[in-house]
């Protein structure tokens, strides 16, 4: 049995963790139905009752499954899954089906988030702040022939918007919102050299932010994001085409 004297080995229910969670992301098992049962598992991964609690207990605060008594671990629907979660996203960004949704989820909750963040930015942040984001927008300049590095720099660059409005919760939401902006970015940056093309808009945002002008970093801000919205199309178009070939 994979246990040590202090409980259940963590490698392994990391591992079980694993292979549920994307089970469930796939759809191999619907909201509504029930997992496997737990002697099943048990048996499956060589696993004790403990690893598979405990695994099953992570997914539960993930919001991916709800254990009923007597009907065993639930699938939730997915209007409650916890997106916001690293590791869900990262299985959602895996699977084809699920990374358009979140994508297209992505894409829309910028355009609600990110103007007005831009905006608080430039009332709220610190000198130290402005700083910063000139100093992430210097290293995209230097780093945009460099795909890999343009688009940590990137999403730095956003995340140090969203941290300088001084609001918690977006400071929070920081953190996982940075990883879906590199998935959004490994696809826009392929764009007719995109990355390049938006440093501009990077620089009037951190310019609007430095001279405390709320209404000129919302428009900024707002005018980036269309041109990614347009390029994330061209790219889908691109992609589709190619498959018709």
């Amino acid at each position: 049995m994979a246990v040590s004297e202090s409980g259940p080995t963590p490698s392994l229910v990391l591992q079980i963790v694993e292979h549920l969670g994307r089970q469930i992301i796939r759809g191999e098992v619907q909201p509504g139905k029930t997992l496997p049962v737990e002697q099943d598992i048990c048996d499956q991964f060589n696993a004790s009752r403990n690893a598979v609690r405990e695994a099953v207990k992570t997914l539960a605060g993930k919001n991916l499954v709800r254990s009923a008594r007597r009907a065993g671990t639930i699938v939730v629907e997915t209007k409650d899954w916890n997106l916001f979660d690293p590791q869900v996203i990262g299985w959602m960004l895996s699977e084809d089906p699920t990374r358009e949704t979140l994508m297209n989820a992505l894409s829309e909750l910028r355009e609600i988030i990110e103007p007005e963040a831009a905006a608080l930015a430039a009332e709220r942040a610190s000198t130290t702040q402005v700083l910063r984001i000139f100093e992430i927008f210097e290293e995209m300049k230097a780093n945009s022939h460099n795909p890999e590095r343009a688009i940590e720099m990137d999403v730095a660059f956003h995340r140090a918007v969203l941290e300088a409005t001084g609001n918690a919760l977006l400071q929070i939401f920081a953190h996982s919102f940075g990883l879906l902006l590199a998935a959004n970015f490994q696809l826009s940056i392929q764009v007719n050299n995109a990355f390049i093309r938006n440093l501009d808009d990077h620089r009037w945002i951190a310019e609007a932010i430095r001279d405390r002008d709320p209404e000129r970093a919302r428009e900024a801000a707002t005018g980036l994001l269309k041109k990614n919205k347009k390029d994330i199309r061209q790219m889908k178009e691109e992609q589709r085409r190619g498959d018709d070939q």
